[in-house]
């Protein structure tokens, strides 16, 4: 007998794609509603806000996993560096850039991070950067340019670059060496103890620079504005990295690469619907140049099958 085809398609559906699904896209959120979030209160305010209730749930889930303890000295330091760059840097410089530019831009050249991390792994982790991968460099830089420049000749040649796209791009940096560092941490500890630990951190630096926004005076915070934090602090702060850990453990970190690729596609979904940001031909053309960059960047080489051998799949 055949084998039924909607049988084999709905066993291709695992559980874990629809988690890595849903990842960018709460990810993406964080780009759109960012952008709204940035127009009414201060970018470490944001950031303190949305981290600070991460971190409550995050101790919460430790406590119940029994991890909850006091890591150890010879790590404090590279949890301080996570902190100060993926909770305290990260996050604040987004926001910031977010005030120069739109949400579809900043998520096409965060869309860079991979091929950055790459670099920044061959640098640092002394591992093997292919032919490939430096091809994949180069095109994304380019897509980056064309959008950075808005794909015009007289921007380029005035060099009249848009400041929020060069922020972002900067962050992408910033992102990849906070990447790299916690890639050795977790060597040591576990995925939910290192972001517990960096979070800590990351708000200890935090509070001091929120409160010198404030200058005495305390931000409104609307019930829409507080609904957003507490979203931001749910599910892009907690929910989306275990599910995003649980992927990258099941289907590994080249898939799940994959998968992260797709944040553009949906925030510039959302942008459009939600801050009726318009989509240009340059988005179109750079971004394909970015995602196509970032795929021959993380893009295994095919080993070639010996004959008289059998590929297990």
């Amino acid at each position: 007998m055949g084998s039924n085809p909607e049988v084999s398609f709905i066993k291709l559906i695992k559980p874990v794609y629809i988690l890595m699904l849903l990842v960018p896209l709460i990810w993406s959120s964080n780009f759109v509603l960012g952008r709204i979030l940035v127009q009414n209160l201060p970018p470490f305010t944001i950031t303190t806000a949305r981290f600070g209730i991460a971190l409550v749930i995050l101790l919460i889930l430790l406590k119940i996993k029994g991890q909850l303890k006091w890591p150890d000295k010879d790590l404090l330091v590279k949890i301080t560096l996570l902190g100060f760059t993926g909770i305290f840097g990260f996050n604040t410089i987004l926001y910031i850039g977010l005030k120069y530019t739109t949400a579809v831009n900043s998520t096409i050249i965060n869309a860079f991070n991979p091929v950055v991390m790459a670099v920044m792994s061959t640098l640092w982790l002394q591992e093997t950067l292919s032919a490939r991968q430096i091809v994949g460099l180069f095109i994304s830089f380019i897509g980056i340019f064309i959008i950075a420049v808005k794909g015009s000749w007289q921007v380029m040649l005035s060099l009249g670059f848009n400041t929020g796209d060069i922020i972002i791009f900067f962050d992408t940096i910033v992102w990849a060496f906070f990447t790299v560092l916690s890639k050795k941490v977790m060597s040591r500890l576990s995925p939910l103890e290192t972001t517990t630990y960096a979070n800590f951190a990351g708000v200890l630096f935090l509070i001091p620079a929120m409160l010198s926004e404030w200058g005495g005076e305390i931000p409104m915070f609307t019930p829409v504005h507080s609904l957003m934090l507490l979203y931001l602090g749910v599910f892009a702060s907690v929910i989306a990295f275990l599910w995003w850990n649980k992927g990258v453990s099941e289907i590994g970190p080249t898939r799940a690469a994959a998968f992260y690729n797709l944040i553009p596609v949906y925030a510039a979904i959302l942008a459009y619907f939600i801050l009726g940001e318009r989509l240009q031909l340059y988005h179109l053309i750079g971004g394909i140049m970015v995602l196509s960059g970032v795929y021959l960047g993380i893009k295994k080489k095919t080993q070639p099958v010996r004959p008289g051998t059998c590929r297990l799949k």
